[in-house]
C-alpha cells in the first residue's frame, strides 16, 4: 500500500508540473547610442512571489568599487538583484526559469552580480574577463550597461554562455533562452515570458529614441493582464522597478520603485555623483 501511495503521489506531482507553466520572473530592457536621449538606459521590472521585503543598499566593500544594490532581504531567493557601481557599470539579472530549478540552483556554480559590481568598471573590462566570470556561473540572464553601450549575457549549462555587445539600439530579455545551443536539452518557455518579451520589444519599437521617464511608463504597462503584463499582479507580483540613465560625462541617475508587499509603494530618485558615493554604507530605501 505504501508503494502504491508513493507511486500515486509521484504521478500527481508530475501532473502538477505539467499542468502549471514555469514561474517566470523579471523583464530586462535597455537602449543606447542613437536609441537613447540620455546616454545608455537600463531597466528591470523585478517579479517574484509577494512573500518578502526588499531594500536599496549602498555598500563599500573592503576591496573593489563601492556599489548600490537592490536586495531581496528574505524569502526563498535572498540577495542582490540589480546594481550600479561608482565607475558607472550597471547590471540587472533575470531568472532562467525556462530551466528546472535544480539546474538553476547548481551548488557547484555561483552568482556573478556582486563580483561584477565590485571588481569591474566597464563593459570592456567585463568582456575581457568573460571566460573567467561566466564559465562557473549558474544559469541566468544578464543585461549590463555603461555610458558607452549595452551588453547582454545568456549563461547556460556547464559554463556555456553567449555575449552580445551593442553600442546603439535596444536590447530586451525575459526568462527564456534565445540561444538554445547553451542548453543540454529543451527548455520550457512560459507564456508570461513570451508575452512580456513581445510586449517590451513592441513598445521599444514605437520610438526611435528613449528617455528615463519613458522607461518608467513602460515599467507600469499592464496591457496583458495580471500574469503576462510588464507590471504584474497575478501569480507573481512586480515588486520593484529599477531604471537608470548612464550619460557620458555626467553622473548616472537612478530611479527606483519599491512595491514591498503590505506596504505603500516608495520611489527614490538618485543622482550618483561623487558626493553620493562619499556617503557611508547604509540602507537608502527599505
Amino acid at each position: 500500500m505504501n508503494v502504491m501511495r508513493h507511486s500515486w503521489l509521484a504521478v500527481a506531482g508530475i501532473a502538477g508540473l505539467l499542468a502549471f507553466p514555469p514561474v517566470d520572473a523579471c523583464t530586462l530592457w535597455g537602449a543606447a547610442g542613437t536609441a537613447s536621449m540620455e546616454g545608455s538606459l537600463l531597466a528591470k521590472n523585478r517579479d517574484w512571489k509577494p512573500d518578502h521585503a526588499q531594500s536599496l543598499r549602498l555598500l563599500h566593500p573592503e576591496h573593489g568599487y563601492a556599489y548600490l544594490g537592490l536586495y531581496a532581504d528574505n524569502g526563498s531567493e535572498p540577495g542582490i538583484k540589480a546594481g550600479v557601481n561608482q565607475k558607472g557599470l550597471a547590471v540587472v539579472a533575470a531568472e532562467a526559469s525556462s530551466l528546472p530549478r535544480a539546474l538553476r540552483a547548481d551548488s557547484a556554480r555561483h552568482g556573478v552580480l556582486t563580483r561584477l559590481l565590485r571588481d569591474y568598471g566597464s563593459l570592456d573590462e567585463v568582456a575581457s574577463a568573460a571566460d573567467k566570470l561566466f564559465a562557473q556561473a549558474r544559469p541566468v540572464f544578464l543585461l549590463l550597461a555603461d555610458a558607452g553601450g549595452l551588453m547582454q549575457v545568456e549563461i547556460g549549462q556547464h559554463g556555456r554562455y553567449r555575449l552580445i555587445r551593442q553600442q546603439s539600439g535596444t536590447l530586451a530579455h525575459t526568462n527564456h533562452y534565445a540561444d538554445t545551443s547553451l542548453l543540454d536539452g529543451a527548455q520550457t518557455i512560459g507564456p508570461s515570458s513570451q508575452a512580456r518579451l513581445e510586449r517590451i520589444r513592441f513598445l521599444l519599437d514605437q520610438h526611435p529614441a528613449h528617455t528615463l521617464s519613458e522607461f518608467e511608463r513602460l515599467s507600469r504597462d499592464r496591457h496583458d493582464g495580471p500574469d503576462n503584463s510588464l507590471w504584474r499582479s497575478g501569480r507573481e507580483h512586480t515588486l520593484a522597478g529599477w531604471r537608470i540613465a548612464l550619460p557620458a560625462g555626467a553622473p548616472p541617475r537612478l530611479q527606483l520603485t519599491l512595491a514591498n508587499p503590505g506596504r505603500a509603494e516608495r520611489d527614490g530618485d538618485y543622482a550618483l555623483d561623487s558626493a553620493f558615493w562619499a556617503q557611508p554604507a547604509r540602507t537608502l530605501l527599505p
